[in-house]
């Protein structure tokens, strides 16, 4: 296909932010090595963007970045310290987008942006809300999924590195009586910490 004939197929299918390779097979009917060689060419030239693998952006609707995140890798919802952060709970900007997901983990760089996905089992993938496309994690939701991850399950921060972290947030705006109602769904170790480091302080 020329460029103009791609151009108008992006402009057609506008509806849709990103395409696998999979998709532009059945959209053009082209055979696979084909297509790959077209998009190459294509991605080179600056037409479309290819920012992570196995992904293409159309350029007359291209997503954000929080879009992008939840297409990737989906069923997930941000979470943690990006949304903590994007919620003026913690004070620190944070650069990587934090994500639960509950496929296996993974994390996708592209350029200079990092996401993150961590895994959790299907009884605890709740308690985020949806804004278009986006889901993000309510803040006392965000707040056990990084005690839970980042500490109980994962062990790359130690308790005190969490605590420093709550430093830096605005505990007055979390909501104590749902907090201590999720915590109750988490397991026995995770309620031990959430009740040392953050309820009541």
């Amino acid at each position: 296909m020329k460029v103009d004939k791609w151009l108008e197929l992006f402009k057609k299918n506008r509806n849709k932010k990103l395409f696998t390779i999979s998709d532009l097979i059945i959209l053009t009917g082209e055979k696979p090595s084909s297509l790959a060689v077209q998009l190459s060419r294509l991605v080179k030239s600056g037409i479309i963007a290819h920012p992570v693998r196995g992904w293409y952006v159309n350029p007359f609707q291209v997503p954000s970045k929080e879009e992008f995140a939840m297409v990737i890798r989906y069923p997930s919802y941000l979470s943690m310290e990006y949304a903590l952060s994007k919620q003026g709970i913690l004070s620190q900007n944070v650069f990587t987008y934090t994500l639960v997901t509950m496929k296996l983990p993974y994390t996708y760089r592209s350029g200079d942006d990092v996401f993150e996905y961590h895994q959790l089992k299907k009884s605890l993938f709740w308690g985020y809300l949806k804004e278009g496309v986006v889901q993000i994690a309510e803040p006392e939701k965000a707040i056990l999924d990084l005690v839970y991850i980042r500490i109980v399950r994962g062990r790359d921060m130690k308790p005190s590195a969490l605590g420093s972290l709550i430093e830096d947030m605005y505990l007055e705006d979390i909501d104590q009586k749902r907090l201590l109602q999720y915590a109750d769904r988490y397991d026995k170790t995770t309620r031990k910490i959430l009740s040392r480091l953050i309820v009541n302080e």
